[in-house]
Order: structure tokens, then sequence, then C-alpha cells
């Protein structure tokens, strides 16, 4: 008989939204997993075979599948005794499950810690990337592990630096006794010109290079703090002259620049943060 499942929400650690399926003993023992009736929409609607990546693998693995329809009465996943084995399912532990391709029935399904620890890993990768093809290259292996859109990836891992990334002092690299303050990271510039499309945020100005990619400068608004998001800014070459060299004021609001005047020209700062509103990341745990 088809089981009452129970749907808690919770924050998400990761600020990346997931759907996770509790496993109980008797469907460790079993090697199976039970689909809740609220998730079948994501499945076959008659007994079949489906398609499965078993955590980071590549590799496809055919898995039996009984729908509600079928004499079990209950939606089920077959052959994952192995996988829970090699994963230490115990009673109690949450699997993820996503959906990679509705139309032909592959889902990825992974152990909720190994989820989370390869998300952050990955994050880490971006956070650290050496230059901009590779931290753009990081964005994108955040979205495809994560299942979340481009649109979705630039703002949550947006807020998550804004978050996670203390305001500190410049640093400083000496060269032939030069004292050059360094430039904003290559992750930080990717999310940038992501959500701002090379356009300044002063003034909109933008243009595209002879490589197909818009040209932007980062203004640090503070010129001795460091690449917290909330101190940069993105830029066109005239109004980067301009903050260096015109009699300039500054207005904020909530910490952010809101307002600059440049000499008596005054102009909107373009801050996303006051535009779009992320909605808090939650995972649903079907117990």
């Amino acid at each position: 008989m088809q089981e009452t499942y129970q749907i808690i929400r919770n924050k998400s650690e990761i600020n990346y939204s997931y759907v996770t399926i509790k496993i109980t003993q008797s469907r460790i023992d079993k090697g199976l997993i039970a689909i809740p009736v609220s998730l079948t929409k994501w499945f076959p609607d008659l007994a079949d075979t489906i398609q499965v990546y078993l955590d980071d693998s590549t590799i496809l693995q055919t898995k039996k599948y009984s729908s509600y329809e079928s004499t079990t009465r209950e939606c089920r996943i077959y052959g994952m005794k192995e996988w829970f084995e090699k994963n230490k399912i115990k009673n109690g532990d949450e699997i993820v499950i996503q959906i990679i391709d509705k139309d032909k029935f592959v889902y990825r399904l992974v152990n909720e810690a190994n989820f989370i620890i390869k998300t952050k890993q990955i994050q880490n990768e971006f956070d650290n990337s050496t230059d901009e093809q590779a931290a753009l290259q990081n964005l994108i292996e955040i979205a495809n592990w994560t299942k979340a859109t481009d649109e979705i990836v630039k703002l949550r891992e947006f807020h998550r630096l804004i978050k996670e990334t203390n305001i500190e002092k410049r640093k400083k690299t000496i060269r032939k006794e030069l004292s050059i303050k360094d430039s904003a990271p290559p992750n930080i510039k990717i999310l940038l010109c992501k959500i701002y499309l090379g356009h300044c945020q002063v003034c909109d100005f933008w243009f595209i290079k002879k490589d197909k990619n818009p040209y932007f400068e980062t203004h640090h608004i503070n010129p001795e703090n460091a690449n917290h998001i909330q101190n940069l800014l993105v830029v066109c070459g005239n109004c980067h002259n301009q903050f260096h060299y015109a009699d300039v004021k500054q207005e904020y609001r909530e910490g952010w620049i809101s307002r600059v005047f440049f000499n008596d020209r005054v102009f909107e700062v373009n801050q996303i943060i006051f535009k779009q509103k992320l909605e808090e990341a939650t995972k649903e745990i079907f117990i």
C-alpha cells in the first residue's frame, strides 16, 4: 500500500535549493528507493526502466522502476543495494534526487553529505580561480552539478560571496620599488560581468571587444579595502578615471553605493542587490 510522506522544508546549507528523500532501514534492506507520490510527476506513468547517474559518475546505469499503477502500489527504484553499501547509507540518511532529462527519464542520485561536499568543493575552486576562463568554467560546473540555471547561479554566488567574504584591507605587491594594489580576483570579475553584462553601473556605457566579450573595469570604492563585492563597481574607463580625478561625492544605501556626483553631475548607481531579491534556498525532505 502506498505510504504517506511528510515533507519538511529546511534552509539549504549550500545556498541552492534541492530535494531529498529520507531513507528507511526497510528500504535499505530491500535495496530500493521509494518515490513519494508528489514526485511521481517526474517519473514514468507505468512500470519501466529509467537511467540513473550515481553520485558524480558520468556513466548511466539502467534501473528497474515500478509506478504507482504497478502491483506494488508504490513508486520504486530497484537495484540500489550495492550503492547503499558503497556509500554506507544508514537509516535516516537523505538522498538528493535530480532530474537530468525528464523526457528521457534520466536522473541523478547522490548521498546528501557527498552532494554538499562536492558543491562546496566547486565553489572553493571558483573562489580560487587562477584566471577568468577558469572562473567561468567553475561557474558552469556549479550550474551543472546543482541543476540550477545560469541566472540563478550568478545570483546565488553573488549573494554567497557577500555573506562569506569579509571586508579587509587591500593587499599591495612590490614591483621594482613601486607599490601596486591587487586587482579584483577572476571569480568576482566573472560574476560582475554576468550580472551587469559589461554595462557601467554609473553611466551604463559599454562596448564589445574584438574577442566578443564586453569591456569593463572594476573600481574599488574604498581604495584601501579589498575585494568584497560591496566595495567593487563595474565601470567604463571614463567613469573609472572620474572616480580618481574628478570632484567626487558618494551616497550610500544599506552600505551599498547608490549615487555618485562627478563635479556637478549626478548618477544613480545600478545595484542589482536592490532590484532583484533572491529567495532563501531550501531543501525539501520527503520522509
